[in-house]
């Protein structure tokens, strides 16, 4: 009995020993032995076998296989001059690449492959061992340049076309991007609503914003809406390819297109809701000049809040130079704040209002008889205009040029000069210089230097119809009368001989007749 035993259990083992195998089938072995190029595999059959190593052999020549492993081939029932069974892992390879291709075709789904080798008009793709056909046109969703650049990627594929008869498969990679283009579109378009905060991606920088990509959805980020405080160019605060969290602020409709704008300072507090706790008008700050315009200086305070300085409260000056030729942008400057207006966030800040106010005190600083040194602000016809401080202007008129009235003085623009105060007007702001002051009056001595009876060389410089003023020295002139010519006639400029008749120095007149020699 139990021999019985024993000889049918050595009848099971032997049959499972020698399994049969047709032609075609796919056997599983172990590898017993690598040598002269060939692996030598125990497949449980009545020979052992054989497969070229050069089917285990990866892209760069290594060989990926060791003794011990288990492998997979196709069985051909054919065998070598050795008595080996021919085995093939490449063709095993390629069947259960093709069965995976074609079970993902029709369960409609993605596959991995590794491009493999350019081909005429795409690529070779290995999928397991079967190679399927990815043309050029379906690799990315816009036309690619360097196709060698992808020899050797490994990607996701949609299998968009098979032969069974022939065995061929045309894969797709564009497919599955732009399924998931529209699966991000989909999702997207659930999100976007106002108020809503996404993460986006700079795709476009121009001078009046950002454009942000959503995950195929575009929105706006006005430069206005970039930050509180001011800049001048989007690119201060982004480069291309930059992640970044903003916030839906606006959708319009139009023509069936959604437009969305977006805003990154609107997720961070907006500094003007708290004004309150941190100006007030009256305070005297300090603050950085962000611009320069025509009609003032804008002033940064804090970052996202400024303020106004009009061009009248820069300076107490009547006529004061240009704020570009004071100040440059980036200086700190002193201001004081004058009005807070929260709900149009608007601020008015005053430069001169920071110092006393000049006219004050006016007639304890500047007195009649003062000699005092200014700078030239104005030239008009009437007169010159000094500045004698900030916001204190004088007048020489141009009777108080010159004792000559004549003569012409000159003068530029930013020069220094020297002027006697000859009147101050404080209620009307107004101080009159002389310049001729600063020297004698000649009328006051005319009476020592000229005598009824003399005869003096003039320079005759008008001609009237009465008659013509000749110059004795510079500010004294004499006319000399028609009737007292004695035949001569006077040409303006030259140089003549002249007797003085009359002399009356408090109404500062001279009357002479011409020396007929």
């Amino acid at each position: 009995m139990l021999n019985m035993e024993k000889d049918n259990q050595t009848i099971v083992n032997y049959e499972d020993a020698f399994r049969n195998f047709d032609s075609g089938d796919i056997v599983k072995g172990k590898v017993i032995d690598i040598r002269d190029g060939d692996v030598f595999v125990d497949i449980g059959y009545k020979s052992e076998g054989i497969i070229k190593a050069k089917e285990f052999m990866d892209d760069e020549g290594n060989l990926n296989v060791e003794i011990g492993d288990e492998v997979e081939a196709l069985f051909f029932n054919k065998t070598d001059e050795d008595g080996f069974e021919i085995l093939s892992k490449a063709a095993a390879d390629r069947i259960k690449g093709w069965n995976k291709v074609y079970e993902a075709y029709k369960e409609n789904r993605p596959i991995k492959g590794k491009i493999r080798s350019l081909v005429n008009g795409g690529f070779t793709v290995k999928i397991d061992g079967f190679l399927a056909f990815l043309p050029g046109s379906q690799v990315e969703l816009r036309p690619i340049k360097r196709y060698d650049s992808y020899v050797g990627k490994e990607f996701e594929f949609k299998v968009v076309n098979v032969n069974e008869s022939k065995r061929n498969a045309v894969i797709s990679r564009k497919v599955l991007i732009e399924e998931e283009q529209r699966r991000k579109r989909e999702e997207l378009e659930q999100k976007i609503k106002e108020g809503a905060v996404l993460k986006g991606k700079v795709k476009n920088i121009t001078d009046y914003g950002v454009f942000v990509d959503l995950g195929g959805i575009d929105g706006l980020v006005h430069i206005t809406d970039m930050s509180y405080a001011r800049i001048s160019h989007p690119s201060e605060m982004v480069e291309l390819g930059d992640e970044i969290n903003v916030k839906i602020i606006k959708i319009e409709n139009e023509n069936s297109k959604k437009k969305i704008y977006l805003g990154m300072k609107q997720l961070t507090p907006d500094p003007w809701d708290n004004i309150d706790e941190k100006f007030s008008s009256g305070d005297i700050v300090k603050g950085n000049i962000v611009n320069i315009v025509d009609y003032g200086i804008f002033v940064e305070l804090e970052r996202g809040i400024e303020g106004l300085v009009h061009k009248t409260e820069i300076s107490y000056d009547k006529y004061p130079p240009k704020a570009k030729e004071i100040y440059n942008p980036g200086d700190v400057i002193e201001v004081k704040i004058t009005n807070i207006d929260k709900e149009n966030r608007r601020m008015s800040l005053s430069i001169k209002q920071t110092k006393p106010y000049p006219w004050e005190n006016i007639e304890e600083k500047y007195k009649v008889g003062d000699i005092v040194e200014g700078t030239v602000t104005g030239i008009k016809d009437f007169g010159v205009f000094i500045r004698l401080e900030d916001g204190v202007e004088g007048l020489i008129h141009e009777n108080d040029l010159s004792w000559d009235r004549e003569e012409k003085v000159e003068f530029k623009l930013g020069e220094t000069v020297k002027t006697k105060i000859l009147n101050v007007d404080k209620e009307n702001k107004k101080i009159a210089l002389g310049l001729k002051q600063l020297t004698p009056n000649p009328w006051e001595s005319v009476d020592e230097k000229y005598h009824v009876g003399d005869e003096v060389e003039a320079e005759v410089v008008s001609i009237k119809p009465f008659g013509v003023f000749v110059k004795f020295e510079k500010g004294i002139e004499s006319l000399v009368p028609k009737s007292e010519y004695n035949n001569l006639e006077p040409k303006k400029g030259e140089t003549v001989k002249v007797k003085v008749i009359r002399i009356d120095k408090n109404k500062k007149r001279l009357i002479s007749s011409f020396v007929n020699e």
